[in-house]
């Protein structure tokens, strides 16, 4: 008889990965081969040539941070060209390339990896791990995402998920995977905010639970807030301090930096439960041949103002999801903490000031995310499954001959969903052809969006239905035609992010008669990236 398969729920953080697998109905978090309960989502390149995944990438990663990856998380499903991957390009230690589709890839040594391929083996690890603890086949997983994710990062995850032999059952939302863990099965009629702030991004949705059916109202966040920026805040401060005591520049070399990096994460955990702590390196530098230590104490009260404006900026973002239903923060029944920074204290004590009572302890911060993932993939196909009312995070839509982006799918559509529009007749530039550029975001200005491709059709297609559809994973579906005729199309990817802009912009000349000038990039994420890297 043919071993049944099971299916796992899985976290892909962007520094610890989380495998969970119900039995007997009660989730459990599947511990690594070492038996933590977390896999750090690494992928290295050992100097034997070998591949080296989890714990052993990890343990290599400061005397080998060229050819260790860490952080995909923030890379995946985005183009190389883009404002976010050339900005992260000069943080990382090791090298981000342009891959053979023009998104963002890897090199390590000799080899090139795209973004899918290095979280492919993170979760094929996971897999393996999975199947040694379940003593089984794993084949089936069903895998979160933030729920800040755009098309092109979904896509991209399901695309990893394929690649490290798994079919990927749903791609679910983070916060709507912990609201699971909290409330399956618990006959709930409440309405929950999620505060979720992992390592390397930030979720904020609103639910309305009632009994097993988990409705979206409202979702947001920042894919570039999360806890690396804490512990960079952290290490920064640190060579500060240290250069004013020795009156001596530190060293930026890349092993230098990454002890420094992994000290600063340690320190700021530390400072969770007791209010003082000291860094102490060894041999960080050296001076007329001589070693010099690092020893820099460092305070909660010290962390606390190094990173407020970091705990600030998730308020803002708290305040704007609750703003756009209307939801006043006396309507929240419970605030629930997801994400390993969100034991901050001061992100606590920020929490019980902004709603007027203390966020829920009831759920662990690190594991409900891939445990609600793996109540979700246990209840497919089952009598009592949970019901999921997701929500569209962001706005797909194309780009007018002005330039401007017009929507078309809006934020916080209820998904499945879809609309349509007709499409407007060949531009004078080109009239043999139909060529519509779709992006996902909020900016006016479709340029500053994330470009998901372009549909391009004969002039014959003008006055056509276009139907916008997008999955209950968040994916989405461009269908032309109405009836029988009715054709799915594939986007063209083929031009850059920025060669589109240039187009844009080039049309917003001609129309005004002016030289055309490059399209500022879009204010807000250019302003996170500053503040995530110290330059503004």
């Amino acid at each position: 008889m043919a071993e049944r398969s099971r299916i796992i729920g899985i976290d892909l953080g962007t520094t610890n990965t989380v495998v969970a697998h119900v039995r007997n109905r009660i989730p459990k978090v599947v511990p690594s081969e070492r038996g933590n309960l977390v896999i750090p989502s690494m992928v290295a390149l050992a100097s034997s040539g070998d591949l080296l995944v989890g714990g052993p990438a990890r343990d290599q990663a400061v005397t080998n941070p060229r050819n260790t990856v860490s952080g995909a998380k923030r890379l995946i499903g985005r183009p190389f060209e883009s404002l976010a991957v050339q900005e992260l390009k000069s943080a990382l230690p090791y090298e981000i390339v342009p891959g053979p589709d023009g998104a963002a890839a890897v090199k390590l040594g000799e080899r090139v990896l795209t973004l899918p391929e290095v979280s492919s083996h993170v979760l094929a690890h996971a897999k393996k791990v999975s199947e040694l603890s379940l003593g089984g086949l794993v084949t089936e997983a069903v895998i979160t995402v933030p729920a800040w994710y755009n098309d092109n990062q979904r896509s991209a995850v399901k695309e990893a998920g394929r690649l490290a032999g798994l079919e990927v059952k749903r791609i679910l939302n983070e916060p709507t995977a912990a609201a699971l863990a909290y409330g399956f099965n618990r006959k709930l009629r409440k309405k929950v905010l999620v505060y979720d702030l992992g390592g390397g991004t930030f979720d904020v949705s609103v639910l309305q639970l009632d009994n097993n059916v988990f409705e979206v109202l409202a979702t947001g966040g920042d894919t570039f807030l999360g806890g690396v920026d804490f512990d960079r805040r952290v290490a920064e401060h640190v060579v500060r301090v240290f250069e004013q005591l020795e009156g001596m520049g530190l060293s930026t070399s890349p092993v230098a930096r990454q002890r420094i990096q992994f000290a600063a994460e340690s320190a700021k955990m530390d400072l969770s439960v007791i209010p003082n702590v000291m860094l102490e390196l060894p041999f960080i530098t050296e001076r007329r041949g001589k070693p010099v230590d690092l020893r820099v104490p460092l305070t909660r009260d010290q962390l606390n103002a190094l990173t407020q404006d970091l705990v600030d900026r998730t308020f803002a973002i708290v305040d704007g999801v609750l703003a756009q239903k209307g939801i006043r923060r006396q309507e929240i029944d419970e605030v629930l903490l997801v994400g390993g920074q969100s034991r901050m204290p001061l992100v606590q004590q920020a929490i019980t000031a902004h709603f007027g009572k203390p966020p829920r302890k009831g759920v662990h911060p690190d594991e409900c995310v891939a445990l609600g993932a793996a109540l979700f993939a246990d209840s497919l196909g089952a009598l009592d499954a949970v019901t999921l009312l997701d929500a569209l995070f962001m706005p797909i839509g194309y780009a007018q001959p002005s330039g401007a982006f017009k929507a078309v799918l809006e934020r916080n559509l209820p998904i499945p969903g879809a609309r349509s529009f007709r499409l407007p007749p060949p531009r004078e530039s080109d009239p043999a052809e139909i060529s519509l550029e779709l992006f996902q975001g909020d900016a006016q200005r479709a340029g500053d969006n994330e470009f998901l491709g372009r549909l391009v059709l004969p002039a014959s297609a003008a006055g056509q239905k276009v139907e916008l559809r997008v999955d209950a994973e968040g994916l989405l579906t461009v269908t032309v035609g109405e009836g029988a005729n009715a054709r799915a199309h594939q986007l063209s990817t083929r031009d850059t992010p920025e060669a589109v802009r240039r187009t844009l912009a080039d049309r917003d000349a001609r129309k005004a008669g002016e030289p055309r000038v490059a399209p500022a990039p879009e204010p807000g994420l250019l302003s996170s990236l500053k503040k995530m890297f110290g330059r503004g």
